[in-house]
């Protein structure tokens, strides 16, 4: 079963206890009852699992971002920028999420907790920030693309192999839009969250948003993932 292969490698499984602890979340905040504090509390448990997992993570990150390198392939300067941003704050992140768990549980004593639980939840943020409008700037130069792929069709080449690659650049390219605006609302909804996360009255509606909202958002963006990670032919089925 596509279950179980997902939940066997780490990516798969992080999906699904992601999707778990927002829903827990989500069920926890919708009534007072002594099974919706358990529910809080299994929430709370499992997004703790996910962040010990993460200690392990920094390396495959490296590895990511030293495969991107300078993004020299990249055309588009504004697309290339805000990926530099978002693999750099993405690299800092876990370094100081790693100094904020090891505080948490008492075990760096000279460290002040929150700080460094606020500092991770920024570095997302501005990750997630830069991810949106390196996905707008894609968008829009993909949509601008397949318009003159479809007025450059209507001329009606007479050269077959020139409309074939047309045809299929066109396919790939609405393809990538499609596959853009998933992320970014994924990315949109996550964004929500991490401003709500942080101090009240910060910035924007930090501390403003409930459990059952952050919920809401957190089921959204695990939803995408879950569905974008999931086995093609179960996607087509």
């Amino acid at each position: 079963m596509d279950v179980v292969r997902m939940l066997e490698s780490y990516r798969g499984r992080d999906k699904i206890v992601r999707l778990c602890t927002y829903a827990a979340m989500l069920l926890g905040d919708s009534g007072r009852g002594n099974i919706h504090k358990k529910l809080l509390l299994i929430s709370a448990e499992l997004g703790g699992a996910r962040m010990t997992m993460r200690l392990f993570d920094d390396l495959s990150m490296l590895f990511s971002n030293l495969k991107y390198g300078t993004g020299s392939k990249e055309k588009n300067l504004l697309v290339r920028a805000m990926q530099l941003v978002t693999n750099i704050t993405y690299q800092i992140f876990y370094p100081v999420e790693h100094i904020y768990w090891l505080t948490n549980k008492n075990i760096l004593t000279s460290f002040v907790s929150w700080k460094w639980v606020v500092g991770s939840i920024l570095a997302w943020a501005v990750a997630l920030m830069a991810d949106i409008v390196r996905l707008i700037t894609k968008i829009v130069t993909l949509k601008k693309e397949v318009n003159e792929l479809r007025k450059q069709q209507l001329l009606q080449s007479s050269d077959e192999s020139e409309d074939q690659v047309r045809s299929e650049r066109k396919t790939t390219a609405i393809k990538e839009i499609r596959e853009s605006y998933l992320i970014l609302i994924q990315n949109m909804a996550d964004f929500v969250n991490a401003i709500s996360w942080l101090p009240p009255g910060l910035i924007l509606w930090s501390g403003k948003l409930s459990h059952f909202q952050n919920g809401i958002f957190g089921m959204i963006s695990s939803l995408i993932m879950l569905y974008r990670a999931w086995p093609e032919k179960e996607k087509t089925s």
